[in-house]
């Protein structure tokens, strides 16, 4: 049986990764699925994280330690964004405008992964989410 991988949104990532805000089933379901090598955590979600830490929006003072720290103690699998999920994540509805979220999306379903994710206005697009 083949398992389930599952993509980052940048939220999901933070939360998990300061274990606060989420449940504690949220991070055992995610520390298991880590352990086992189906998460997966795109590029993109740091360049986010700076841009957020920049505005003080997140409380991160080294992304780059931070980045480094996630990667080093998970088995979580970097993705990178290509060509065609950039301009998929352009094509896709406009129900949700954050060039960050659409992009994320485009690659779940490139990598036919379940997007973790709490924001509702997800499930509006033809994407597998998850949330606990």
């Amino acid at each position: 049986m083949k398992n389930e991988k599952y993509l980052f949104d940048t939220h999901a990532l933070v939360y998990w990764h300061i274990k606060e805000i989420v449940s504690e089933d949220f991070i055992t379901f995610v520390d298991r699925q880590s352990r086992l090598g189906n998460l997966l955590i795109s590029s993109i979600s740091f360049w986010e994280a700076a841009l957020l830490a920049k505005k003080g929006r997140l409380e991160i003072t080294d992304v780059h330690e931070w980045k480094n720290e996630i990667l080093r103690y998970s088995n979580a699998i970097m993705i990178e964004p290509s060509v065609s999920e950039m301009i998929d994540s352009v094509l896709l509805p406009d129900y949700h405008k954050d060039p960050f979220d659409r992009l994320l999306i485009s690659q779940a379903n490139n990598h036919n992964a379940i997007f973790v994710t709490r924001e509702e206005i997800i499930r509006e697009y033809p994407v597998k989410s998850f949330w606990l």
